[in-house]
Parts: C-alpha cells; structure tokens; sequence
C-alpha cells in the first residue's frame, strides 16, 4: 500500500489550500455521501479514516479512498484523496465532481444529533465558492445509484437550504447597489456592467421609509419613518 494522504485540516486550512489549489480538471458537482459503516459511534478519529482508506484500497481495489473529504461527528475535517484527482464516490459522475462523505449512517442515526453537521455544510460551501457552483449542483449519492446514501434521514432540499445559510453567513447579504442620480425613478431593476441596480427610492417605499436627501453624506444615505400625510 502507498503512503497515506489523508490528514486532518481545519475548516481555515481547508478554505487556504482550496483557493490555492490549482486543479487540472472541471468540477461542476459535489456529491455528499454517508460511510454507513463505520457509523458515527464507531468513530475512532483519523484511525477511522485510515481504515476507509485500506478497505477502499484493499477490498474495492480502488488507488485510494474514493472520497476527497471526509467528516468526522467531532467536526473534524479530513483531507482524503487530492482534489486533483477524479474520486471513486460515484459511478459515471467522478470525473467532474468532489466527493464529501460523513463518517456516519443516518439511516439509523440522527442527522441534528450530529457534531459534524456544520462544519460539512461550510465544506460544501467552501467547495461551491471554489469552483463557482449553486446549490443545485449539490447532489446526493443516491440519486445516481440505488442506495439510501447518504441516509434517509438527509433530505436534499433540506441541506441544500442549510449550505445557501452558511454561504449568506461566510459572504454577507448581497449588496444593495443604489442608482446614479437621473436612474433613482427606475421602478424595476436595470442592468448597468453586469450589475443590477434599483432605486433606493423604490426600496424606502416597501419599508415606508423616505429619503431625507438623495444625495449621500459621508457615505451614507439617511431615511426616516414617513409621517402621516406625507406623498
């Protein structure tokens, strides 16, 4: 057997070493996946993974652990087999696609009971920042091949939802982009260098708000409650 790749990083190492990465092949799916045995109990930290690593290598005859993350339900995250290279996850979507897997089985255990759920969803949206994805291109196993992986506790629209909470959590709201003067009566949004603008305006109205200037002081734009009687 090879020297073993895999090692744990924390979730600002994962962030660092991913945008440094330079990755000779298209990624345009992250695939989550559940080991279902060991599960969460058997747990024994990165002697686990290791053990993934042998059984994948030894028993499937695959090069490597057929995922590129695994999570552990202490939240700790281990770096598998290299992101440059096409996993063994997923028959017919490796080639383009990250593998994620949680070191448990949420057929029987409880995904909300689990210490490493987090930190999977930040992984995940580290991944789709990385390589410009939406969460529509967070897949799970069983889709693409009949397992109940990654558990049927997991629900897709569920976590996808959760991943597009952390993303608004790591990035911020998108911004409000207020028009030059003479576009501050545009109603609808408009599209000015591939930016959407709306009137700040139209936004005071929604909140009845109004505008005491138009124009910015210090950088700020100041409204007030609109008071009775007021058009």
């Amino acid at each position: 057997m090879k020297m073993a790749t895999e090692r744990e990083v924390t979730l600002m190492e994962f962030r660092h070493e991913l945008n440094a990465l330079t990755i000779p092949r298209r990624i345009d799916e992250v695939i989550v996946h559940h080991t279902w045995s060991p599960t969460a109990a058997q747990y024994r930290g990165i002697e686990t993974v290791r053990n993934v690593r042998r059984y994948h290598m030894e028993e499937r005859g695959w090069s490597d652990n057929g995922y590129h993350v695994m999570i552990g339900p202490d939240g700790k995250i281990f770096m598998c087999r290299p992101l440059s290279r096409a996993g063994a996850h997923t028959e017919g979507h490796n080639a383009h696609s990250v593998g994620v897997a949680f070191i448990a089985n949420f057929d029987e255990e409880e995904p909300e009971e689990y210490g490493g759920m987090d930190t999977g969803l930040r992984v995940v949206a580290e991944l789709l920042e990385r390589f410009h994805l939406e969460s529509r291109d967070i897949h799970f196993h069983r889709e693409f091949a009949p397992k109940t992986c990654p558990g049927t506790k997991l629900q897709i629209g569920e976590f996808r939802t959760a991943v597009e909470r952390v993303r608004v959590r790591r990035t911020g709201p998108a911004r409000l982009v207020v028009l030059l003067p003479g576009y501050e009566n545009t109603a609808v949004p408009i599209m000015v260098d591939g930016q959407h603008y709306v009137s700040v305006r139209d936004v005071a109205r929604l909140f009845d708000l109004e505008l005491v200037d138009h124009r910015a002081k210090d950088g700020k734009l100041y409204l007030r409650p609109r008071e009775e009687g007021d058009e």
